[in-house]
């Protein structure tokens, strides 16, 4: 679900990601916690997600936090995919 939201946001920035990968927080030690990785044009850029934010999604309830930083996870990976000028 947050692989299709993080691809949709994308979308509406203008970018189109190849690859969306959720990494079990569980793995990294962590409990409560995800690490939610965007690929696009050999890029990678990673954002920390929530547990509680990815419940909420699912049963549809937005989450402004959590669109913001997918937003600003874009935007990093926007810029490495712009040549320099």
């Amino acid at each position: 679900m947050v692989q299709e939201y993080a691809a949709d946001i994308a979308a509406q920035m203008g970018i189109t990601l190849s690859r969306v990968a959720v990494v079990d927080g569980k793995l990294l030690g962590c409990r409560d916690s995800h690490l939610l990785q965007l690929y696009s044009g050999g890029h990678m850029e990673s954002v920390l997600i929530y547990q509680r934010e990815l419940e909420d999604l699912q049963n549809g309830l937005g989450c402004a936090r959590l669109e913001a930083r997918i937003r600003a996870a874009i935007t990093r990976l926007k810029m490495l995919l712009e040549p320099c000028q």
